[in-house]
């Protein structure tokens, strides 16, 4: 009836042991995994439909200030649904649902001294949630060939995106007493765009993102988040040669202002730094199949 389906499925697990001699970042042990199972069902040409289940769990195990066996632990089920449709051939319009978990870390929890802080002033935090990051995402594929000349291709995307984080993890400033907290909660939302034209001898790439992230509850309500994604835009031309085995080319990057907030008081005004350009030069030479030059 025209209908295909993928059942892809898989796992993945993560040790770390962390020592601290002078108490500073946190001793102890992590342990994270996750496993996934991910339904793919395609119908004729036009439809695509992505359902998918992941599950993870965390446990932490190491010391408070006092020297006292400490555990923290905790596991969730996240979903993701995605849909796409293409009336017709090289252009498909999607739109996905998903969430995503992470959970606090050795340092996050147990970290009893350091820097940002006078004498031991950081103290561990038994009681931090992991953070759930829920998405919505939609937009559009271009996938087009032959366009202009024999065998050339035009590939384009423009992706929108809104992503909530609940109980987001960092350290509060607001209080002498260090420590990493949820904060509250948080939103990022934007546009992502791309496009490419490669021409067999050569290619154009064209990039960009526009993101917008900020606190959305808690002391820092209103004030954007420390590692806000910046707005940026690249371009990038090249060329190819000796039969594709020389690559080379240029590219331009510009990354829009810096807006920072101070973090010890979030009524002071913020502060804004001019952004950056730059211009790369780059080569690619595969010699023979054993060696590559760049």
């Amino acid at each position: 009836y025209g209908l295909a389906h993928t059942l892809t499925y898989g796992g993945d697990f993560h040790h770390l042991e962390g020592d601290s001699d002078a108490d500073h970042f946190g001793a102890g042990s992590q342990d994270s995994g996750g496993a996934f199972l991910q339904w793919k069902g395609e119908y004729s040409d036009w439809l695509e439909v992505i359902a998918a289940l992941r599950y993870d769990a965390y446990q932490l195990d190491g010391q408070t200030k006092t020297l006292e066996d400490a555990s923290l632990s905790g596991n969730r089920w996240s979903p993701r649904l995605s849909v796409a449709v293409t009336p017709f051939e090289g252009f498909q319009v999607y739109g996905s649902y998903s969430e995503g978990y992470r959970a606090p870390t050795l340092q996050d929890v147990f970290r009893g001294g350091g820097a940002h802080g006078s004498g031991n002033s950081y103290v561990p935090n038994l009681l931090l949630q992991p953070e759930v990051a829920k998405s919505w995402e939609a937009g559009v594929n271009i996938k087009l060939d032959d366009v202009l000349v024999a065998n050339d291709s035009l590939r384009g995307k423009i992706n929108l995106f809104h992503t909530k984080v609940e109980d987001y993890i960092d350290v509060d400033l607001t209080n002498p007493i260090r420590s990493a907290r949820n904060l509250g909660d948080a939103r990022l939302r934007g546009i992502e765009v791309e496009g490419l034209y490669d021409f067999n001898w050569g290619f154009v790439n064209l990039s960009g993102a526009l993101v917008d992230a900020e606190f959305t509850s808690g002391v820092y309500a209103g004030q954007p988040l420390t590692n806000t994604p910046l707005d940026r835009f690249s371009a990038t031309l090249g060329f190819r040669a000796f039969d594709e085995r020389l690559t080379y080319g240029a590219q331009f990057l510009s990354v829009g202002e810096i807006t920072r907030t101070s973090r010890s008081d979030p009524t002071a005004a913020l502060e804004t730094s001019d952004g950056f350009q730059l211009v790369n030069l780059f080569a690619d030479w595969k010699v023979n199949e054993h060696t590559r030059l760049g």
